[in-house]
């Protein structure tokens, strides 16, 4: 029992980070565990701690474990040197008294000792807050991990807390038969080199699917958090002589090839207790060759170098962080368990009532709900930070229903059973000796006091002290068996509240905030633990019954992540069919009625946390891993953002609330502008053009006074938080058993300023309000409550809530009335628009313009697809609501359970029936709309042909009389062109025509050579104006040839002061023709590709959008050049 002498685990003097610790299985030697039996080319052969130490030092420090004391490792057994041989004797004793004495130990106990040697090691060494990695082989695996799950007096483990990782070779994490079986006893030891035979105490611990294996799963994979598991898997079978019989009754020894510990057992992860960073790596070879990476030298080079480059990289700053914020997220998130449970005296019908319990969810796995109950009731449970002023809650003795009417009671002060956060318990209470029913604070707030308050002159009172004073017990009993007693003794006879107990509780509800996937297994398995069944979650979390139903998109954006609706009804052992629908159901894993429901709900957020919360998905989106942390999140209060910074990426993701276009449009890979585009945001902004009443109801005057504290909020872009978004939630439900009910659903976080609107179509509150008192009696069971459950997530936001901007159906409703009343003024505008007499009075752009309409248009476009979206999630709720009504009115007849929650199926399914046919009715209004629409702006484009026609015609009409005009020109030219031009040939002084003979005047050229001068330039003329008329790139020489000549002569005109003839400020024309034709085919280019762009647009949604203004501009800027 300590850590093996060697060199490599010689304290030194500074610069180690992590320590090591090479843990073998229970008994086996510590050296020869980890020795490589070959010697191949390129690797050494030497024991793994040896290599760890070479590649890591000084950064880290090796350790070997042994699980024997010194003392026991060195037992043996001299040979006899006679029949009266005293040290063979003596040292046969004492090795069977080690073996009797280490055969009592099971896991528990081995732990116990690894757990004690290796923190006093690191106190000895000054290392308690060094990290440590963990490397075990088979049953030292087991070790490890109930080490690591254990915790003190104050819930801490040091050295858990200081965990980086565990690698496990072929630990049986689920059990194995060859390890748990006797007639392997033998051959496990002279395999493994045990000293020692597996006792029976350690081979039942090691049994296949054993429960106390799969409760130790469960607690550490809730004590551990951060840990990278690297799990080894043998697949090559070992062979094992055992002793066997045959039919003649023979014995005797048959060699057998069996894996020691099965590849699904060597695995840590399991539906019931997942866990996130565990990699799993199949090795060929035997359960002794595995940590010896036997015939496996490339993955025993990666494996060095992966713990190198994860000790080397390792940053205790960051996992420090990394710890802090997932500490805060288990001790902060709460977990609401809800009591019901009948009160009543004997003969009189008892009524429903609710016990409330917060405890953190790190509690609630630890724990279990009936012990997070009991501390609730003896009012040693932990205090609602968030809705309690540190006030601790005084003990509370209860008499339990079953016991007779003369019970004892520990009188105390008296508190109510709060549970909305936003009340606070009252300074001080009055002394009091009757029982006191504290008025309701709130509307959450209705249920009286537990106990009473009776005074004591020995220990008077101090006013405003709430400490509990010593108490006094008081026996009540019946005023018809103690009429002749000592009235003076006791007080009269008082109405006392009953505290829930054994025999009068029904069922509890456990809610469970934010849909997280990691989260199920393991809330399902403390319930499992709590009740003693192990197997009682078995079924629920089969592939077909939750791991199929996820869905997952080829983008992984986190919206396409969520659980479809489904509905399925597990019937118990004995059930094999459904009688009434004749539908073969699953069975359930124990000897009563299981339920599961996925169903989606509309529900709202503002816009503003729907930005903050895109923007920490594309932060968190950017880095593989939740380190390093953002400041900022860790720093928040947003207990959602923390979630999704935390466990986005995890292998068990947290589902992210989705907005409606993201519920309808799941493949799509970025919806953030559809979300912008959501009606309810457009008519919910403070510049949305909605008329508040003109008298102010007291209601109307709330939401005025929220919305204005909002918009004065020192926040950034506060007017978002005033504006709405209509978002699609999950509801998760399982009835686990007939007296367990869980539900997963997020909520909406509570802003700055919100006045109280997030409670405004909170399932959460919407549930409690209406079980909390008189009305918890419609819940007989865990059914009912289901029921109602499902009843309330359908009616919360469509039918509860009354804030005017968060009535769905009435804002859509308005808004589809406010586009046909345009559409009616549209088209009495364009009648009006038509009214004249003359053809020059028409003015195209009254009736040509169709921005506007086009708007309309694109808006109920918006309103049809969004009603369609809220069309598809009413179809998948009245599918779930019908199939659970036929399971209930099964119930109803083979079980005898679920009567109120037929009821309010019933309900619940005329609720959607109406909204479906008000659905179906908007739809037709906004497509009527639309259809009117479409129909104007088809005859406002007839009516720009028209126009267009009109305005072709009289271009036509100045066309032919330009025409005309040039005629007549042509007709002057024709007639004047060949006088001008015989005219000017005879006026040239050539030298046949001087008047002299001969050649004698050489001071005149000839006729030729004239007309060779004056073809030829003009040749040239010509060819360079047409080249630079129609070449670009000539065009761009010359501008820079005029450029170069042109500058230096401006540059002097400017030095001397010499003024051109255009204004200061105006290029000339000849200094821009250049560059303005440049930027006019570019800008020409430009415009081009807009207007095709534009044109493709429109087009894409509705009827082309055609400029008529531009081209009438331009027809009359030409008609005006012309």
């Amino acid at each position: 029992m300590a850590f093996v002498f060697s060199s490599l685990s010689k304290p030194k003097d500074g610069g180690v980070e992590v320590d090591i610790v090479c843990v073998p299985a229970i008994g086996a030697d510590p050296r020869k565990t980890w020795e490589r039996q070959t010697d191949t080319t390129g690797f050494e052969r030497r024991r793994l701690d040896y290599v760890l130490h070479d590649r890591l030092y000084p950064a880290a420090q090796v350790h070997l474990y042994d699980h024997l004391t010194r003392q026991e490792r060195d037992l043996e057994i001299k040979p006899p040197q006679g029949p009266n041989d005293h040290e063979h004797k003596r040292s046969a004793e004492d090795f069977a008294a080690g073996e009797a004495l280490v055969a009592e130990f099971g896991v528990a106990e081995w732990a116990d000792r690894f757990l004690e040697i290796v923190q006093e090691h690191r106190r000895a060494q000054r290392s308690d807050q060094r990290h440590v990695l963990f490397i075990c082989h088979s049953t030292g695996g087991i070790v490890v991990k109930q080490a690591l799950s254990k915790k003190n007096a104050e819930s801490q483990n040091s050295v858990a807390a200081c965990c980086l990782g565990v690698t496990f070779f072929s630990t049986p994490h689920h059990g194995s038969s060859v390890l748990s079986k006797p007639e392997y006893v033998q051959t496990v030891q002279n395999h493994l080199g045990l000293k020692w035979e597996m006792s029976e105490n350690l081979r039942h611990d090691f049994l296949l699917r054993n429960t106390d294996l799969e409760t130790l799963n469960h607690r550490f994979a809730v004590s551990v958090f951060g840990v990278k598991i690297y799990s080894y898997v043998e697949s090559t079978d070992t062979n094992l002589t055992v002793l066997s019989t045959n039919d003649s009754g023979g014995e005797t020894l048959t060699t057998i090839r069996l894996c020691i510990v099965d590849s699904r057992s060597g695995k840590l992860s399991s539906p019931e207790a997942p866990f996130e960073d565990e990699e799993v790596i199949q090795l060929n070879t035997t359960h002794v060759g595995a940590p010896r990476f036997k015939d496996e030298d490339t993955l025993y080079s990666f494996y060095i170098d992966e713990i190198t480059a994860f000790v080397s990289g390792f940053s205790a700053e960051e996992r420090s962080l990394h710890h802090a914020l997932n500490h805060d997220i288990m001790s902060n998130t709460e977990v609401d368990v809800h009591q019901f449970y009948v009160v009543g005296t004997q003969g009189e019908p008892g009524s429903m009532k609710i016990m409330t319990a917060h405890p953190s969810l790190q509690d609630f796995l630890e724990i279990g709900p009936t012990k997070c109950m009991e501390a609730r009731v003896l009012g040693t449970d932990q205090v609602d930070k968030s809705s309690r002023n540190g006030s601790v809650r005084p003990a509370i003795e209860f008499r339990p229903a079953s016991e007779p009417a003369a019970p004892t009671f520990t009188v105390t002060s008296v508190e109510s059973d709060e549970t909305s956060s936003d009340t606070s318990r009252a300074d001080s209470y009055p002394k009091l000796s009757v029982p006191i029913v504290p008025s309701p604070k709130t509307k959450h707030t209705r249920r009286p006091s537990l106990t009473i308050e009776v005074s004591d002159p020995e220990y008077p009172e101090s006013p405003g002290h709430l400490a509990p004073k010593p108490t006094k017990n008081v026996a009540f009993t019946s005023n018809a068996a103690n009429k002749n007693t000592d009235q003076g003794r006791r007080p009269q006879r008082a109405h006392l509240f009953q505290l829930p107990s054994a025999s009068s509780e029904r069922f509890k509800w456990i809610h469970v905030p934010f849909t997280h996937t990691g989260w199920v297994p393991h809330v399902l398995t403390a319930i499992s633990q709590d009740t003693d069944d192990q197997n009682l979650h078995t079924n629920l979390l089969m592939d077909k019954m939750w791991s199929s139903q996820h869905n997952q998109s080829r983008h992984a954006s986190p919206h396409a992540r969520f659980v479809r609706p489904s509905v399925k009804c597990l019937l118990p052992k004995s059930s094999e069919k459904h009688v009434d629908t004749g539908i073969t159901t699953p069975l359930s894993a124990i000897n009563d009625v299981q339920f599961v429901a996925y169903l989606p709900y509309l529900h709202w957020d503002s816009f503003r946390n729907l930005q903050k919360r895109a923007e920490i998905i594309k932060l968190r989106r950017n880095q593989p891993h939740a380190r390093p942390i953002a400041k900022h999140i860790a720093r928040g209060n947003s207990m959602e953002h923390k979630l999704i910074w935390q466990h986005l990426t995890s292998d068990h993701p947290v589902h992210c609330r989705r907005t409606l276009d993201q519920y309808g449009y799941p493949s799509l890979r970025n919806t953030s502008v559809r979300d912008a585009d959501q009606i309810l945001y457009k008519r919910t902004k403070p510049d949305a053009d909605v008329q508040p009443p003109k008298e102010l109801s007291m209601k109307h005057k709330l939401q005025s006074s929220r919305a204005a504290a909002a918009r004065q909020s020192s926040m950034p872009n506060a007017e978002d938080s005033v504006a709405k978004v209509l978002m699609v939630d999950q509801l998760w439900l399982w009835i686990v058993d007939s007296k367990t009910v869980i539900t997963f659903f997020a909520p909406k976080e509570k802003e700055e300023n919100d006045g109280g609107l997030w409670k405004e179509g909170d399932l959460r509150s919407e549930i409690y309000q209406d079980i909390n008192g008189d009305y918890a009696n419609q819940c007989a069971d865990p059914f009912d409550f289901a029921a109602l459950a499902v009843y309330h997530a359908v009616k919360a936001l469509l039918d509860r809530t009354t804030d005017r901007n968060l009535q769905v159906f009435r804002v859509f409703e308005e808004y589809i009335s406010i586009l046909t009343e345009q559409q009616t003024l549209s088209f009495k505008e364009f009648r009006n628009n038509h009214q004249y007499k003359k053809a020059k009075d028409i003015n195209a752009q009254q009736h040509i313009d169709n921005r506007k309409d086009l708007d309309a248009l694109l808006e109920l476009r918006d309103i049809e697809d969004e009603l369609n979206t809220i069309d598809k999630l009413i179809k998948e709720q009245q599918s779930c609501v019908s199939e659970m009504f036929k399971q209930y009115h099964d119930l109803n007849i083979r079980h005898g359970k679920g009567f109120n929650g037929s009821r309010f199926l019933h309900d619940v399914d005329l609720f959607l029936t109406e909204h479906k046919e008000q659905l179906d009715g908007m739809l037709k209004g906004a497509q009527a709309a639309q259809k009117a629409f479409k129909e104007l702006l088809d005859m406002k484009q007839k009516q720009a042909n028209i126009v267009e026609a009109f305005l072709a015609r009289e271009s036509t009409e100045v066309a032919a009389d330009q025409s005309r005009s040039v005629m007549i020109f042509t007709i002057f030219t024709i007639i004047f062109l060949p006088l001008s031009f015989f005219a000017s040939v005879f006026g040239i002084n050539a030298r046949e025509w001087s008047g002299q003979p001969g050649n004698e005047n050489t001071a005149l050229p000839t006729l030729h050579e004239i007309f060779t001068y004056m073809g030829a330039i003009s040749l040239a003329v010509i060819a360079v104006a047409l080249m630079v008329a129609f070449n670009r790139h000539a065009r761009r020489l010359s501008y820079k040839i005029w450029k170069v000549f042109a500058k230096p002569y401006l540059n002097l005109s400017g030095r001397l002061g010499i003024s051109s003839r255009h204004p200061s400020g105006q290029p000339s024309r000849a200094t821009s023709l250049g560059g303005e034709e440049i930027d006019l085919e570019k800008q020409a280019a430009v415009d081009a590709e807009k207007m095709r762009a534009k044109r493709l647009s429109t087009l894409s949604r509705t009827h082309s959008k055609m400029n008529w203004e531009e081209e009438l501009r331009a027809h009359r800027n030409s008609r005006v050049g012309k």
